[in-house]
């Protein structure tokens, strides 16, 4: 598969549509498909880095929404 050019944003701003399966960064409408049934990947993906003085990773911690989400399915 050839790409005419890459394109990097923020997770931010990262939205998955729910209907093709696309990640684009525009909130309104899919890029792909036009469809408003989008889903902001910062709300699943986005985490907080736990570091010890040592540097190593300890934890990561993420946002309440996802935590209620998988103590609800455990």
């Amino acid at each position: 598969m050839t790409y005419l050019m890459m394109q990097h944003f923020p997770l931010q701003s990262a939205y998955l549509c729910q209907d093709c399966n696309s990640i684009g960064n525009n909130s309104g409408a899919c890029p792909a498909c036009a469809s408003t049934v989008l889903m902001s990947l910062a709300c699943v993906l986005d985490r907080e880095v736990v570091v010890a003085e040592e540097g190593r990773v300890l934890a990561y911690t993420f946002p309440s929404a996802v935590a209620g989400l998988s103590a609800k399915v455990a």
